[in-house]
Parts: structure tokens; C-alpha cells; sequence
């Protein structure tokens, strides 16, 4: 009789749902800059960040998030969870829902207890060309765009708010010129070993401005 006990209840334990541990991650970053406009040398405008991040498998096809991040504007900590209902966030900035729906379309709905945002947006993939439309009751702003690849160039159109923006990208070379503002070019490239740098250029106020970054 014990024998068949305890048979039972081993068959029960491996029998019972599971809660899988949390896994962790912890990230950073560390960068220094240097800006030059006409004769004017700055050396500076450096910032760093360190998270921390961690999720777990609840059962039922739900799983829960946390995660804490330091930065030179503060600290931030959010939990959230996600499943077919799709995903709530609480953070500082508030409480957020996003999900997908019919024919792939997007809906956000965001609160910080004093005012509150619904967005919906659609996006498609079309030979190749990736095709989006978007609206966001913060502002009231309608958004288009469209972007591609061919091998190594890039190529996007966007529209937000009565602007439209064009880009292009090459080999980490990217330029980007807006309807009545400023155009912009940018490069950036990987040195390996979690270390990057940047450069850009700005014709608003011919500002050239480089960056090294290093990430963990």
C-alpha cells in the first residue's frame, strides 16, 4: 500500500504545472562625445546607461517581465505581462496595452492618470517593400511610410504630421533630408569587441558631431 502512495504521488509532482524560473540579463552602455560647430570645439555631452532585465514562462501561454535601468536622467522600473490578450506594461511613464488584431493591425492604448492615447496602426509586407499607416489620438497626427532593401542600399519615404522624410542608407552611410528642413548625414560602424562609432553631419547649424560607444 505505501509502495502504490508513493508511486502516486511521484507520478503526481511530474504530473503538476510548472513555473519556469526567471531568466536575467543585465546590459550597459558607456559614451563619449565630440561636437564641432564652426570654430567651436566641444569635447563631452558623454552618457551611460546599465539595465537589468529578466522574464519567465507563467504557464497558459503567459509570461511576466521586469526590468530596472539607471541613467544620467534617472532611474526607471517596469513589470508587465503578455499572452494572447496580448501585453500590459506598468512603468513610470504609466500603463500601456498593446495588441494585434485583424489583417495584422496594431492598437496601443497608453494612460499616465492624466491624460490618455489610443494608436492604431497597420503594416505590410509587399514585394519586398514594407508598407505602414498609422494614427495616434496623442496629437492627432496621421503617419505613412515606406521602406526597402536592395542588397546593401536602403530606401525610405515617411510622412508624419503635414513632413515628409526621405532616406537613404549605404554601408552604414545614411542620408536623410526632410520637406522644408534640415537635411542630415550619418555613419556609424562596428569596431567589435562591444565598442562603436558614430559621425553625423547637420546643415540646421553645420554641425559636425562624433561619438564612441561601448555596450555590454
Amino acid at each position: 500500500m505505501k509502495k502504490k502512495l508513493l508511486a502516486i504521488a511521484v507520478a503526481g509532482a511530474f504530473a503538476a504545472p510548472t513555473v519556469a524560473m526567471a531568466e536575467w540579463s543585465l546590459s550597459g552602455s558607456v559614451s563619449q562625445g565630440i561636437t564641432v560647430t564652426g570654430s567651436n570645439v566641444t569635447l563631452g555631452g558623454g552618457s551611460g546607461s546599465l539595465s537589468m532585465s529578466g522574464s519567465a514562462d507563467l504557464g497558459n501561454g503567459v509570461s511576466g517581465s521586469a526590468g530596472f535601468s539607471v541613467t544620467g536622467g534617472g532611474t526607471g522600473a517596469s513589470i508587465g505581462l503578455a499572452g494572447d490578450f496580448g501585453s500590459v506594461t506598468l512603468s513610470d511613464a504609466g500603463v500601456s496595452w498593446s495588441g494585434s488584431g485583424l489583417l495584422g493591425t496594431n492598437a496601443t492604448i497608453s494612460t499616465d492618470g492624466a491624460a490618455s492615447s489610443v494608436g492604431v496602426s497597420l503594416s505590410h509586407n509587399i514585394a519586398g517593400l514594407t508598407v505602414g499607416v498609422g494614427y495616434n489620438t496623442s496629437g492627432g497626427a496621421v503617419t505613412a511610410s515606406a521602406s526597402g532593401n536592395a542588397g546593401d542600399v536602403g530606401l525610405s519615404l515617411s510622412y508624419a504630421g503635414g513632413a515628409t522624410t526621405v532616406s537613404a542608407s549605404l554601408l552604414g552611410l545614411s542620408i536623410s533630408a526632410s520637406e522644408g528642413g534640415a537635411s542630415s548625414i550619418s555613419w556609424s560602424s562596428d569596431l567589435g569587441g562591444g565598442m562603436s562609432f558614430g559621425a553625423s553631419y547637420s546643415t540646421a547649424d553645420s554641425t559636425i558631431a562624433g561619438t564612441l560607444s561601448y555596450s555590454f
